[in-house]
């Protein structure tokens, strides 16, 4: 039973993240903006995180238990890459920005951002109650961190609206990227940590 609702969790998960980055290209290039493609592109990153975390735990149940803390430590840590991989995205943009901000629309920004936090929120609040696993911690992380990225583009957005200061969306990556990045550090080493045991 608790198996069937990991996988309905992951399922319903996968399915409101792809919705949402549709959404969030259509938005993007409506109102031509560079900031929520870049993040479409990151919630594409975590869409395809959760199907690598689906299939490690539909791997894991197929061998019956066995192996089992070995693959998820082994899906965690390609969870882990994937991130690292998204926080230097993060960094390279956000760089690019502070030599050439470029005009955007604030409010567009803020309420598709806002979607983004109910999606991330959702989508967290069904993993949550099986962090126990790794692999699903994993994803969880993936999902809280999204949260916090957009929040992040939401005060951009609001704040941009207000004063017209566009240098504000790379301060607030960068701060985004740091805190993704601490919270993945400590996921690789919990993930080396138990392919170590295994061994």
């Amino acid at each position: 039973m608790e198996e069937k609702r990991l996988d309905r969790a992951y399922l319903v998960s996968i399915a409101l993240n792809a919705g949402f980055v549709i959404l969030e290209v259509v938005v993007a290039l409506i109102f031509r903006s560079l900031g929520l493609l870049s993040d479409a592109g990151h919630k594409l990153i975590d869409v395809f995180a959760l199907v690598i975390a689906l299939v490690g735990f539909r791997l894991a149940r197929r061998q019956d238990g066995r192996d089992y803390g070995r693959i998820s430590a082994g899906i965690a840590l390609v969870n882990a890459l994937i991130l690292l991989v998204a926080v230097v995205i993060i960094i390279c943009e956000s760089i690019g920005k502070f030599s050439s901000p470029e005009p955007v629309n604030g409010a567009a920004i803020s309420w598709t951002a806002g979607v983004g936090i109910l999606v991330s929120g959702l989508s967290a609040w069904l993993l949550m109650r099986h962090r126990e696993d790794i692999n699903t911690r994993a994803a969880f992380l993936h999902m809280a961190t999204d949260s916090l990225l957009s929040l992040g583009v939401v005060i951009s957005g609001i704040v941009i609206s207000l004063t017209g200061l566009h240098v504000i969306d790379p301060v607030v990556s960068l701060v985004i990227a740091a805190v993704i990045l601490f919270n993945t550090v400590r996921l690789l080493r919990d993930a080396l940590r138990t392919l170590l045991k295994k061994q």
